[in-house]
């Protein structure tokens, strides 16, 4: 018995070992387990990097506006920008910088001149007819064509053309005749030049929904290329023509064959590509160098207010009123007129009625600093008014206000 319970002891030390031993062991496996636990949560609280743009020459800093920059309708990075939503729009003569523009539906227009392009700076946001601005597709802003509208613009430096879409208003600097985006501006080859010398054509009128971009992109035409009568037309569409159709010149004359030709079946169409040819990569080039913009200061104090002004009444002479207080003043401090307001703003439009504009102005004074100017158009007397940020509302709730306002020509001026 002794021997037995001595062999009953050892295996029951041996057993409570392997007990301790495994215990060890689990504790361990737990202890690693919950650190693993723990590092996946927190990797998963962790912040999600945002996909951001890099900072382009378009770029303006609230801090030197003084004025808060439009929020964006779309995300810059990641919404697909959609297409139409805004509405056909003529309108009526308007002034910039103390030119005149009169929109107007011409069939015949052409003009030449210069071109620049828009980007990342305008990205998402609302263009002068109601639709959202993508710099990837085939857009542009014009001052007098109709929108939405189609144009042909050719690049005359090296012959290549393509239709965009004309949704938007401007540019208004440096004699400039179109703007481009940023896309049409890489198919036409000056993305990197910045300006080029062009032809713009008008083609038509655009439908509102804005489902075109394999209809414009079929339009493209590369230098050199020769014309085709079907180029800018969707599939199925005939072209009257008077005369024959380009083709590629003959050098001698070609014998008819005798034999007669096969039957050809025209049961089914003839299937086309769905997207037109892709401009091939380019070498980059060194970007230009702009030359130094000088910004005109926004104040909240180029004005003085008539009640401020009619405290002189008393003791004025009974011809020198508080508006020619305010007029010398003006003149003195060289208060900002319309002609010589610095973008951004929003362009009202012009009026017949002296009232009726300044019905219109006290509507949306709530929203900005109002401008009303006495000028000479082509029509005669007309009052120009226009509405400066002050930082409390964005440009593009502004030119909302002013829609609903009943200004319904009025537009965004960001040059």
């Amino acid at each position: 018995m002794g021997k037995e319970q001595a062999i009953g002891d050892s295996r029951a030390q041996s057993l409570a070992n392997h007990g301790n031993h495994e215990r060890r062991h689990g504790w361990a496996w737990a202890l690693a387990g919950t650190a693993i636990l723990s590092i996946l949560l927190a990797g998963c609280g962790a912040p999600t990097p945002k996909a951001t743009l890099s900072q382009t020459g378009e770029y303006f800093a609230e801090s030197e506006y003084g004025v808060k920059a439009s929020p964006r309708i779309a995300s810059v990075a990641t919404s697909e920008i959609p297409r139409g939503g805004g509405r056909y729009k003529l309108g009526k003569p308007y002034q910039v910088k103390g030119r005149w523009y009169k929109p107007a539906d011409d069939p015949d227009y052409v003009a030449e001149g210069k071109a620049s392009w828009y980007g990342a700076a305008f990205h998402g946001r609302l263009t002068a007819n109601g639709e959202i601005y993508d710099m990837a597709h085939l857009t542009a802003a014009h001052p007098t064509l109709p929108l939405p509208s189609y144009a042909r613009v050719t690049n005359l430096d090296n012959g290549s053309s393509v239709i965009v879409r004309v949704n938007d208003r401007g540019p208004f600097a440096h004699g400039r005749i179109i703007d481009l985006s940023k896309r049409a501006a890489e198919l036409l080859d000056y993305r990197n030049a910045g300006i080029a010398n062009v032809r713009v054509e008008y083609v038509g009128p655009a439908p509102l929904h804005g489902q075109d971009a394999q209809f414009l992109l079929a339009s493209y035409r590369p230098g050199g290329a020769l014309p085709d009568p079907s180029d800018g037309l969707p599939t199925g569409v005939m072209v009257a023509m008077n005369g024959p159709t380009p083709s590629q010149p003959v050098s001698q004359a070609v014998a008819a064959l005798a034999e007669q030709a096969a039957p050809i079946s025209l049961d089914g169409g003839v299937a086309l590509p769905a997207v037109g040819p892709l401009v091939p990569d380019r070498p980059t080039e060194p970007p230009v160098q702009a030359g130094a913009v000088e910004l005109a200061l926004l104040s909240y104090a180029d004005r003085r207010v008539s009640r401020a002004a009619s405290a002189f009444d008393a003791v004025l002479d009974s011809q020198l009123d508080s508006r020619a207080v305010i007029d010398w003043w003006e003149r003195r401090n060289g208060a900002q007129t319309p002609d010589e307001i610095a973008a951004p703003y929003i362009n009202l439009g012009t009026w017949a009625s002296r009232a009726e504009a300044e019905r219109l102005t006290r509507a949306l004074a709530e929203l900005g600093r109002p401008v009303l100017k006495e000028t000479v158009g082509p029509g005669g007397k007309v009052y120009v008014a226009s509405l400066l940020p002050d930082g409390e509302a964005d440009l593009d709730a502004m030119l909302r206000a002013a829609w609903a306002a009943g200004a319904l020509d009025a537009f965004a001026v960001r040059d």
